[in-house]
């Protein structure tokens, strides 16, 4: 069931919210994704039938069950971020912030989920929890680092759960698995008990069964928060008729064949008649490389340095070499970052919703190295968010649908991109496309 008609239901009196976690909790508990990283069921219960005792059916989330990244704080939880190295670390004294908000709307927490080592990644692969694997067919890849809420929510077991997007992390899984996956710009949602990957492009991130679901879910969160010292609200007003055009140059691209025809489809429905290019896409995709190399490097330096057995071996190798990136190199990707972003403005000046392929080809099996697309071989760990990345260093808002492909029956997602902070534009535009047919529905999900 949807956030929505959970919600409705409960209201009507015709589910209890008692009987709506526990439905999630079984599912939950029956992952064969290896998507949970922690089931928090006397938690959940507890609240559920505190709020069914006092009649706390009015919120806009009410009885909602939702699913946390284990990047989050939960309280008396440690936020494990994925890695062995925060093993010895305090449990969290309190909920993240959005944890907070959601729960202040009615929704409640179920689990934590799986997600590649602090956040390091967009395969799933995690050498400490074991690889998350993709609801629609267990031997491919749910894409990452997002991996398990993106799967939880492609699965049917809770309408809605929280990731991070960095690079990527919530759009390339939500294009594997076949779910929404929101990105709002970068300050809007707080990241207050969130454990920092990339400070300057960390973003919170959104995965719904439905594009209302994931607008209600924002709506709850979209709040202020005097801890987080870069939140930024500044929400732009819907505009009725919206331009929308297409991103060529870099993101026109080689594209397997399935994901070309969604492009296609994706134009088609949103009327588009005209194709721009972010001429620097390219290289501000490399200078997105350079700052998560070099930030992620310094954020983990004294725990390299004090604890470096408990980082899988990839991830230990890559934040090392970033913590010793040469000054200049962090300085030019700065000045790219500030004239790209210019450069986008110009486009949304133009037009005012951008659409580009969410990733170059569908889910690949777990473990690839790389995976031919259009005749060549992708590098799967660096090459699948080669789209997103583009995109990072900016902060506008994005939002990925996906629909069944033709030829492979897996999802293959297209990205929707806004200017900053025009939200409501963006969640229109996309209930646009998704009535359009741009919606995987849980039940698709082979469980083979």
């Amino acid at each position: 069931m949807s956030a929505a008609a959970i919600s409705e239901a409960v209201r009507a009196g015709r589910m209890s919210i008692s009987e709506s976690v526990n439905r999630a909790l079984d599912a939950c508990a029956a992952d064969r994704c290896n998507a949970v990283t922690a089931l928090l069921a006397d938690r959940a219960r507890t609240r559920a039938a505190r709020m069914d005792a006092q009649g706390e059916t009015n919120g806009p989330l009410a009885g909602v069950p939702f699913a946390v990244k284990n990047i989050f704080d939960v309280a008396g939880q440690t936020t494990r971020a994925g890695s062995a190295a925060t093993d010895g670390d305090a449990p969290a004294r309190e909920d993240a912030f959005v944890i907070r908000a959601l729960e202040a709307a009615g929704a409640v927490l179920v689990a934590t989920t799986n997600m590649d080592e602090f956040a390091y990644g967009f395969s799933g692969e995690n050498a400490h929890d074991g690889d998350t694997l993709n609801p629609r067919d267990r031997r491919l890849s749910p894409g990452g680092s997002s991996s398990g809420s993106a799967a939880l929510v492609a699965s049917g077991a809770v309408p809605l759960a929280l990731g991070t997007d960095t690079n990527g992390s919530a759009r390339v899984p939500a294009a594997l698995s076949g779910a929404i996956g929101f990105k709002p710009s970068y300050g809007r949602l707080s990241r207050n008990g969130v454990f920092p990957f990339v400070p300057s492009l960390d973003h919170v991130g959104i995965f719904a069964a439905n594009v209302s679901d994931a607008a209600r879910a924002f709506a709850a969160m979209d709040q202020p928060d005097p801890a987080d010292p870069i939140a930024a609200r500044v929400p732009q007003a819907e505009l009725a008729a919206p331009r929308v055009a297409r991103l060529g140059g870099w993101f026109a691209a080689p594209l397997q064949e399935d994901v070309a025809t969604a492009m296609e489809a994706a134009c088609t429905a949103l009327d588009v008649r005209e194709t721009l290019e972010l001429r620097h896409a390219e290289e501000a995709r490399a200078a997105s490389f350079i700052l998560t190399t070099s930030e992620g490097g310094q954020t983990h330096l004294a725990r390299l340095a004090a604890r470096p057995e408990g980082y899988g071996p990839l991830v230990r190798h890559r934040l090392t070499a970033g913590a010793m990136s040469p000054a200049i190199w962090t300085t030019r990707a700065q000045k790219l970052r500030r004239m790209v972003s210019v450069e986008l403005a110009d486009l949304h000046a133009q037009a005012d919703i951008l659409i580009a392929p969410a990733t170059p080809c569908p889910a690949f099996p777990v473990g690839t190295d790389t995976h031919e697309v259009a005749g060549s071989a992708l590098p799967i760990r660096l090459g699948i968010g080669m789209f997103t990345q583009a995109l990072t260093l900016t902060g506008v808002p994005i939002i990925v649908l996906a629909r069944r492909g033709e030829l492979s029956g897996l999802p293959v997602g297209v990205q929707l991109i806004a200017a900053p902070h025009a939200e409501a534009t963006l969640l229109a535009s996309a209930a646009k496309l998704e009535a359009a047919g741009f919606h995987t529905a849980p039940e698709e999900a082979s469980h083979v």
